[in-house]
């Protein structure tokens, strides 16, 4: 199972994604692109956050917050919701000061402005801890379980996104043998 992969199938499918473009005033490829780069970053500072103290409680709460649905279930009705307009406050509190750095890096390599950016950001949240919640669904969610999950998510997601990959490691300055990926998000989120 790969979440982002799963989700990105889901952006591609019928008119997810002009709903997308249309809601954040991107266009499709550029769009698409920057989901390709924000997912992995999403799951990567998730991960993270989930293996600090207290940090799965917070994405507990958040998932809470999405109650149990995931945007992609019902793309148009979410994107007018006010679970959407939420969205900005998830990403910002999971990425933390490196909300710019992480918009910015996206802007350059996919023309959008990186106001564009963050409100796919903010679209992009919501559908991982959407997506990680309907997995969760009616389980106590440990941070043990969240942190392994989402940790092999992160690794997955940076694998098959070199794009991602690379901007992780720009935005760190990692060297290339850090302790694998997460030990490169570790140092990125070191907030």
């Amino acid at each position: 199972m790969d979440i982002i992969a799963d989700l990105m199938k889901q952006v591609a499918t019928g008119d997810n994604l002009s709903l997308i473009s249309k809601s954040v005033g991107g266009d499709e490829r550029g769009v698409q692109s920057a989901l390709g780069m924000g997912l992995p970053m999403i799951v990567g500072s998730m991960a993270n956050t989930a293996s600090k103290p207290g940090g799965a409680d917070m994405i507990t709460g958040m998932m809470g917050q999405m109650g149990g649905s995931n945007p992609m279930d019902n793309l148009g009705s979410f994107l007018g919701s006010s679970a959407a307009a939420g969205g900005s406050g998830m990403v910002s509190s999971l990425l933390g000061s490196q909300m710019a750095p992480v918009q910015n890096a996206i802007s350059q390599k996919t023309g959008l402005p990186p106001e564009i950016v963050g409100k796919i950001l903010a679209i992009a949240a919501p559908m991982v801890l959407g997506y990680v919640g309907k997995m969760f669904a009616g389980k106590k969610v440990d941070q043990q379980g969240l942190t392994s999950l989402l940790g092999e998510q992160s690794k997955m997601a940076l694998q098959s996104s070199p794009e991602a990959a690379d901007m992780a490691k720009q935005l760190m300055g990692a060297p290339k043998d850090t302790a694998g990926v997460t030990g490169i998000f570790r140092k990125f989120l070191g907030k």
